[in-house]
């Protein structure tokens, strides 16, 4: 009886780390030699080759760049609204702690903003819209940053498209609205001047879901906060 074996090779390829890793050392490599030739570099050669690197490295809401030619040399500056909306972003994500799975925050492009997403399981009950206790300790920690900015608030309502027919919501038109009043008042109670809030009740006419599903509907009943520049 033969006392070896074959060694079993596994089914999948698990050389795909490999190929990530390559990847990043091609860009590593190019982000390093468009620092020691920048200098030598013209404007033309240097607007596409930032734009290529600001996507490949950092999406297209990357932080864009104002460049000019000053004596020979290249000067490029970082837009500083887009800067603070991308430190803003980072400094709230730190505050959301354990609440991470209940939050999706991203840059929007339009209007230029960052996008605080929350949805309703820790906001509301269904087909309320009176704040839980743990909502009011999650906007707590967004509340005290967002009230030291200039930026202003525009905050959405959204609900799935199971209608609603109640004395105090006669219409998802209704909760929708009166979700996104809640975070509003809540906003302004902590000293959030309320002429730099806007509220949008849009019921169920942005779907991110599919309104089939129960996981569909419940992704689209959320409140959107968009912290956006005057």
């Amino acid at each position: 009886m033969n006392q070896f074996k074959k060694k079993r090779h596994p089914d999948h390829d698990e050389s795909g780390w490999a190929l990530t890793l390559a990847d990043m050392m091609t860009l590593l490599l190019c982000f390093f030699v468009l620092l020691m030739t920048v200098t030598q570099v013209d404007k033309e050669k240097y607007d596409a080759m930032s734009s290529v690197m600001a996507e490949a490295m950092g999406g297209k809401n990357a932080p864009k760049t104002k460049v000019t030619q000053e004596d020979g040399a290249i000067v490029a500056e970082v837009d500083a609204t887009t800067t603070n909306l991308f430190e803003l972003q980072l400094e709230l994500s730190t505050l959301i702690g354990e609440d991470r799975d209940a939050v999706d925050m991203k840059m929007r492009a339009d209007p230029h903003a960052v996008a605080i997403s929350l949805g309703d399981k820790i906001l509301f009950d269904l087909a309320r819209a009176d704040l839980k206790p743990k909502a009011r300790d999650l906007l707590g920690r967004l509340a005290g940053p967002l009230t030291k900015t200039d930026y202003s608030l525009i905050i959405e309502g959204h609900t799935d498209n199971l209608p609603i027919r109640s004395s105090q919501f006669p219409s998802n038109w209704e909760l929708s609205s009166a979700r996104a009043s809640a975070v509003a008042r809540f906003f302004i109670d902590q000293g959030f001047p309320k002429d730099r809030i806007q509220v949008l009740g849009l019921a169920d006419t942005r779907p991110i879901a599919d309104n089939n599903k129960d996981s569909g509907r419940s992704k689209n009943r959320r409140v959107v906060i968009l912290v956006k520049p005057d």
